[in-house]
């Protein structure tokens, strides 16, 4: 009898020793695993990807870890973003109503940046708990570090750019810059000239023009003192503040339509005059068809206030590299040779201030875009 006792406990001592041994094992290689995987993972970080190519970089080592989904949606720099990377799984209505998702399949993250981005991440695994669950979702916290890093280095830079407030703000420099390119525009145009006619034709042409570029310098000086003027929302006449802006520019604009906006002055003129620095380039050339501007207002309705609209559509430059979508508003991000990057992120912050929006959809031929200004006061 003790014979057979000691016998049974004997086997069921081995067993459990090769349990032992065999989960030992599979844990090891599990973690083995996930150190390859977690210095891939890694690796990518030193690659300075953009923050938006992340997910499909590292959608293989999540896969291999486990991971069957990623979804990510949200507003990038005013660009909707939809990202969908491997087997969509359908969402238990009970997942959907819980508060609690620690012991589900699915791993939620928010990704926020002021008001400029915000991001939701979602990942469905196979499992929704153990060993290999664990690890994946070490992975998957360290991937989710990476994105929030990419966004945090990409907004920084206007972060700290706008903290220079105390010498000169990023909106001044690029009031200045653009000022200083119509100097350039202007000497150009004087240089070329080959003939009296031609020289009184641009002589007449800048007198037109002086007015306004005293205005726009008179209000780079004002902002720069110890006690800028504020300037207050006010009914302005698009036809006329887009002729002016458009003149400046040295450009020559169709106007359909007739639109009144309320806002103020000066960032009215903000938003004008970096959209026509940035797109003056395309429409300097002769030869190129004088762009035409849709203006008109729209009423109110039960979901949206009064608007003006202005509505355009700019070709792409010759010789420039196209800027892709998500990068149109997003700052420091230019297609041209020397450019800031910041016109058009300028330009809509500045509608957005007033409670409108300035919207643009690439085309083939070039950009679609279409301007939403407050028409009353609020």
């Amino acid at each position: 009898m003790a014979s057979a006792v000691l016998t049974s406990l004997s086997l069921a001592l081995v067993v459990t020793g090769l349990v032992l041994l065999i989960t030992g094992a599979t844990l090891s290689r599990r973690a083995r695993r996930n150190r390859r995987n977690m210095q891939a993972l890694l690796q990518l970080g030193r690659q300075n990807l953009e923050p938006l190519q992340l997910p499909a970089a590292a959608w293989p080592v999540l896969h291999e870890a486990g991971w069957q989904h990623l979804s990510l949606t949200g507003d990038w720099f005013g660009h909707a973003v939809h990202t969908e990377l491997g087997i969509p799984a359908p969402v238990p209505a009970a997942t959907l109503a819980a508060t609690n998702l620690e012991h589900t399949n699915w791993l939620h993250n928010q990704i926020d940046s002021g008001d400029d981005v915000h991001l939701a991440l979602r990942l469905s695994h196979r499992a929704d708990r153990g060993g290999e669950r664990l690890f994946a979702e070490q992975l998957a916290r360290v991937f989710v570090l990476l994105l929030e890093t990419g966004l945090r280095m990409r907004t920084e830079a206007l972060s700290v750019a706008l903290a220079e407030r105390a010498r000169l703000s990023l909106y001044l420099q690029h009031d200045m810059r653009n000022l200083a390119q119509w100097v350039g525009w202007v000497c150009a145009d004087f240089a070329a000239c080959s003939d009296p006619q031609a020289l009184l034709a641009t002589a007449r042409r800048l007198q037109e023009n002086a007015p306004l570029a005293q205005e726009r310098a008179h209000r780079l000086i004002v902002a720069l003192g110890k006690k800028p003027e504020t300037d207050s929302a006010r009914e302005i006449d698009l036809r006329q503040a887009i002729t002016k802006a458009a003149q400046l520019a040295g450009l020559e604009v169709n106007l359909l339509g007739q639109a009144h906006a309320w806002i103020a002055r000066g960032l009215m003129a903000r938003v004008l005059d970096n959209l026509f620095s940035n797109l003056a380039p395309n429409w300097r050339d002769p030869q190129a068809d004088k762009p035409t501007l849709h203006l008109r207002n729209m009423a109110a309705t039960a979901a949206t206030s009064a608007m003006a609209e202005v509505e355009f559509f700019s070709p792409w430059p010759p010789a420039v590299e196209q800027v892709a979508p998500e990068k149109l508003f997003e700052p420091f991000a230019s297609g041209r040779p020397g450019g800031l990057g910041l016109g058009l992120y300028q330009a809509r912050k500045s509608l957005r201030e007033a409670g409108g929006e300035l919207r643009a959809e690439p085309r083939e031929e070039g950009l679609s875009f279409l301007l939403l200004i407050p028409s009353k006061t609020p």
